[in-house]
């Protein structure tokens, strides 16, 4: 989270500096426009003032007027002063020759038109040659300053448009990279959501880009994952609960008949006491113990099953965990008039899980099979194994599911039961198991016809001895 405020805190300065370098840029620009422009208006007095010169020059020529000589002097003498203080501006626009060639020209016409003065009008000719060449040097520095100015202006105009320009082909090109990212996150987020729902926590792993951002989004979901876990946990001890309620029917009749022996048993033994002989009393004995321990077997066995004992995984026959299943819903079956099948061979290899949690799935299989099978039916139960799996199919005949039911089976809170008689968390909290065991459960079913229900775990690695 630091590093993530230090990195939009990096941009937005270089963000403002940007921004500051680009202000500058165009201050200096059009302070330097309006700098060109004054000098031009300069030039332009010295156009303006070398004119001047001429007009004199001319009246003196084709009007003898004595004082017209003096005026000329007046603005050359002007021109030149302000020749000479533009002096850096135009050695730096143009370059010292012309300058100085300006200077020498100006200095040559003073001395025709005094000469012309005092009465030399030979010179007449080439004093209109001087001031005509002077004049197109004054008009040569104010086309060329005219340009530089047009030079500017044209900076100035597309300097905002080229700042844009880059400024839109930056965003751009942010945009485009965060908008993968984003939509990389969105689609992490959707995946993950989706996993975590269905207690599929490898999901929250799936993300390549390990950004500040990806970081935080990961460790969000990985924190919310081992609350969401520690939930399932309590829900599935919750589930065992009502597990234990549905079969409570059939364990009381599994209960009553080895009761019922015990007491039949040690009423008759009473009543013949003196009449029985040593072996008859003994046969009598050993019944009331067999039947006894039939009953202590029903109790432990749903003791184990409610006990909420966190064990690692381990090494785990399917068939076991099939048997010692059907040994808690086999009378709650029976009774419902379901004929269970049962075919998983003790040969399958070995898987790796816990009997607890793997008894509750199939247990919440078996009962869902005995609720979709109202009048009765066949439930079958067969593994095989293909040297990388152990998958149990359990199937029933009964009233079977949509389609659309199917694609929502597996979902939280997701039900086909009235109101008040299921919560829809039996099937996801399976899901969750298998996912946690590293397997997968797919669903197959038809309407009126019956579902199946298969059940898929990784085959548990061989043993290997290292050598000594």
């Amino acid at each position: 989270m630091q590093a993530l405020k230090i990195k939009v805190l990096l941009l937005f300065i270089a963000y403002v500096l940007f921004m500051l370098l680009t202000m500058g840029m165009y201050w200096w620009n059009i302070d330097a426009f309006r700098e060109k422009l004054t000098v031009m208006d300069e030039f332009h007095d010295v156009l303006a003032d070398i004119l001047e010169t001429r007009r004199y020059e001319k009246n003196f020529m084709f009007y003898p007027e004595p004082n017209s000589i003096r005026e000329a002097l007046v603005y050359l003498n002007r021109a030149e002063n302000t020749v000479g203080l533009l002096r850096p501006k135009i050695v730096d626009g143009v370059n010292q020759e012309v300058y100085a060639a300006l200077l020498a020209n100006i200095t040559e016409y003073r001395n025709l038109l005094h000469s012309m003065a005092e009465g030399n009008k030979t010179l007449a000719p080439q004093t209109r040659q001087y001031g005509t060449k002077l004049v197109e040097n004054a008009q040569k520095l104010l086309r060329m300053k005219r340009e530089r100015v047009h030079s500017a202006l044209d900076r100035i105009r597309y300097l905002p448009i080229a700042v844009m320009a880059m400024v839109l082909i930056l965003i751009t090109l942010i945009y485009i990279t965060q908008a993968r990212k984003v939509l990389g996150r969105l689609k992490y987020v959707q995946r993950a959501a989706e996993g975590v729902a269905k207690g599929d926590y490898e999901a929250i792993q799936r993300m390549s880009s390990e950004d500040p951002i990806s970081m935080m989004m990961r460790s969000a979901f990985d924190n919310m994952a081992a609350e969401l876990d520690a939930r399932q946990e309590q829900l599935i001890e919750a589930r065992k609960l009502v597990s234990i309620g549905t079969l409570t029917s059939g364990i009381a009749h599994e209960l009553n008949n080895p009761l019922n022996n015990v007491s039949l048993t040690a009423d008759t033994l009473l009543e013949e006491l003196g009449e029985l002989d040593q072996d008859e009393t003994r046969e009598m004995l050993e019944d009331i113990i067999n039947e006894t321990a039939r009953a202590s077997e029903v109790v432990r066995n749903l003791l184990d099953f409610s006990r909420a004992e966190q064990r690692p995984l381990g090494r785990l026959r399917m068939d076991t965990v099939i048997r010692q299943t059907l040994k808690l819903v086999g009378n709650q079956l029976s009774m419902s008039s379901i004929q269970v099948v049962e075919d998983v061979p003790d040969s399958l290899p070995d898987i790796r899980g816990d009997l607890h949690y793997l008894e509750q799935v199939f247990i919440n299989l078996f009962l869902n099979a005995e609720q979709a099978m109202k009048r009765g039916g066949i439930l079958c139960i067969s593994g095989r194994s293909d040297g990388e799996r152990v998958c149990v199919e359990v199937t029933d005949t009964g009233c079977g599911m949509s389609k659309d039911t199917q694609s929502r089976i597996f979902d939280p809170f997701f039900t086909t039961k009235p109101v008040g008689e299921g919560t829809g968390l039996g099937l996801s909290i399976i899901y969750g198991i298998i996912k946690k065991h590293g397997g997968s459960i797919k669903v197959a079913s038809e309407e009126g016809k019956g579902t199946t229900f298969t059940v898929c775990l990784p085959v548990m690695e061989p043993e290997t001895d290292g050598e000594g």
